[in-house]
């Protein structure tokens, strides 16, 4: 089923139509998107499916951790190498799931032919010219955009933001996409336009927490701070907007919006979104 979980392919009918709450679905997502030891069954993984919308939290989650990590090794060494720990201990403790996917959608658009051609490109398992550079584009922008980020003091703001922002463009292509077979597709089913609203209000409230937090705890320094709300605030509109592109992409290209085109538009949606936060707070700021 997924790593971490402990149900079994002889689970019965009943077992695998149990559905819990918002607390099994917050532990689904632990187990199915970190390396924590976790075990779930049917009923998590339900519940995970059905309150996809619940997302934010592993993005809250991954932002904090990037913070650590980045705030530790710029410490001790610069902002590029702690640029490049932060993002390969979110990859790795993602266990390079999002990642994957980027590099599938890659090969998959970069396929001459027809809708059929895309599919088999997106679902072969060797990895293509078109996969190759573009996990390598994206990723080279993500590490640029933590290392112009410069210090932990403005990566609090910025950096946790964008990470938390870009599961909002996961919710927003899965909320406009149709969904495919695959174990994406519940995801996808349950996640309508009412599933973005609650996305967005959650989202929201983890980036003022993290704002008034991080401002309480460095002082406010108010022109870079509106700086940054501003920038926070185009951020979450242009995941939004980049989340629809991405659904629309899928469907011309494969049809379906599966668990590949949620995990690319995770990875590329945070990379413009640090670009966009660092153009908007220099315009600004």
């Amino acid at each position: 089923m997924t790593e971490g979980s402990s149900s079994s392919g002889n689970a019965t009918d009943s077992e695998r139509d149990q559905c819990g709450g918002i607390l099994s679905a917050i532990i689904g997502m632990f187990s199915f998107f970190t390396m924590l030891p976790v075990n779930i069954g049917w009923k998590e993984m339900n519940a995970m499916n059905r309150k996809f919308w619940l997302v934010p939290v592993i993005g809250l989650f991954y932002g904090l951790l990037a913070l650590l990590v980045f705030t530790v090794v710029e410490h001790y060494t610069g902002t590029l190498l702690a640029a490049v720990c932060a993002l390969f201990t979110v990859q790795m403790f993602n266990r390079f799931l999002h990642l994957d996917g980027m590099i599938d959608i890659g090969d998959g658009l970069t396929v001459a032919g027809k809708r059929e051609d895309h599919l088999r490109a997106l679902k072969d398992t060797r990895i293509g010219a078109g996969g190759m550079a573009t996990g390598l584009f994206v990723t080279l922008l993500t590490i640029a955009g933590m290392y112009s980020i410069g210090t932990a003091e403005l990566f609090l703001f910025v950096g946790v933001s964008c990470e938390i922002l870009a599961r909002i463009g996961q919710i927003s292509a899965a909320a406009f996409g149709t969904p495919g077979n695959g174990m994406a597709g519940d995801s996808v089913r349950y996640t309508g336009f009412s599933g973005l609203i609650l996305a967005s209000i959650l989202a929201i409230a983890f980036v003022a927490g993290t704002f008034a937090v991080g401002g309480y705890i460095m002082g406010f320094d108010w022109h870079l701070f509106d700086a940054c709300c501003i920038a926070a605030g185009v951020s979450f509109a242009v995941a939004v907007f980049w989340g629809f592109v991405m659904s629309r992409i899928a469907e011309r290209n494969f049809g379906m919006v599966n668990g590949d085109v949620l995990g690319a538009t995770n990875e590329s949606t945070r990379a413009i979104l640090l670009l966009v936060s660092l153009i908007v707070i220099s315009v600004v700021a």
